[in-house]
């Protein structure tokens, strides 16, 4: 039927967010803006600006303070899937 081909296959429901990040491509890097459109328990999706492109593994710092590291799974244009490799909790604001 129709509806089973519209049905979400991923494993963990992804939550809207639509907040402002900051990339660092290593902890002493300068940082870059990014929009975290949704996330899950393991991972997030993100829009990027056009002059940036992250590497493979980054660090993404929200304003909460919450800091994880994250590997990218894939790229389409400035929309980019990453996986969360580990996270940490940072004091203060960004």
């Amino acid at each position: 039927m129709i509806w089973e081909t519209l049905k979400e296959q991923r494993r963990l429901l992804r939550r809207p967010v639509g907040h402002i990040a900051v990339i660092k491509a290593e902890p002493r890097a300068p940082p870059h803006y990014c929009i975290v459109i949704d996330e899950s328990d393991t991972g997030v999706r993100i829009s990027i600006t056009h002059d940036f492109e992250p590497p493979d593994e980054f660090i993404l710092r929200r304003y909460s303070g919450e800091e994880g590291n994250y590997k990218v799974v894939w790229r389409n244009g400035r929309l980019i899937g990453a996986r969360l490799v580990s996270r940490t909790m940072q004091l203060g604001l960004l």
